[in-house]
């Protein structure tokens, strides 16, 4: 297994990779299917990394016009509660690190959202910053990963993107970048399964060096 890489740019998807906010996003996950008759465990299986509205056309077909209303009073309760929140280990030493233009955020939530968790964990907000409102298709999609690494200046194929789900890590992946598993909302088995070079719970399992333009990452030993 590869342990070491190298990349122009680091591409960071929010929760459950720089912000865990799992068990938080489940408790409010789980409510919604008991108010609206759905099986949490499913509906569990499908969400991570997926966009809130893509989970209610799915789960609430019937309902799809009036799903963008859902999806705010939803989001709006999930974004005032920070019970369960933290940072993933190691998050703010390494954007600490890396305090140049040549890393992005890619996060399948809305930019409210976002800003708010960001601004609650006091995690500074990138310039390339790309969120449910100004990306077309959301991840499986590789369109936020490929617009993130063009809005930096690089080429995604010489980018590492940083996923805790499937869905995230297909859209890396297709995007033609190379992706480092972050354990949280899935097992490390499930991730090597799904494509990524390898994994870590978090940042302070690495040794990142940014010299000439270019990172190297590393996995500890």
């Amino acid at each position: 297994m590869v342990n070491t890489l190298t990349a122009d740019g680091l591409l960071f998807d929010l929760d459950g990779t720089l912000i865990n906010t799992i068990k938080c996003v489940e408790k409010y996950w789980r409510i919604f299917s008991k108010e609206h008759g759905i099986d949490a465990e499913e509906l569990l299986k499908f969400s991570h990394g997926v966009q809130t509205i893509g989970v209610l056309n799915k789960f609430l077909p019937e309902n799809i016009e009036k799903n963008h209303i859902l999806v705010s009073s939803l989001e709006d309760r999930v974004a005032k509660d920070v019970d369960g929140v933290e940072v993933v280990p190691g998050t703010k030493e390494l954007l600490n690190l890396i305090k140049n233009d040549s890393w992005g955020i890619v996060t399948s939530g809305t930019e409210m959202m976002a800003r708010a968790r960001m601004e609650q964990m006091n995690i500074p907000v990138p310039k390339h910053f790309f969120t449910a409102d100004n990306t077309k298709r959301s991840k499986p999609n590789p369109d936020g990963y490929i617009a993130c690494a063009q809005s930096i200046g690089v080429d995604p194929a010489n980018c590492i993107v940083f996923e805790d789900a499937p869905a995230g890590i297909k859209a890396g992946l297709t995007a033609g970048c190379t992706v480092i598993g972050i354990i949280s909302s899935h097992t490390e088995e499930q991730l090597l399964n799904n494509g990524v070079s390898f994994c870590i719970s978090g940042y302070d399992q690495l040794d990142v060096v940014y010299q000439d333009g270019k990172f190297t990452v590393s996995k500890k030993q």
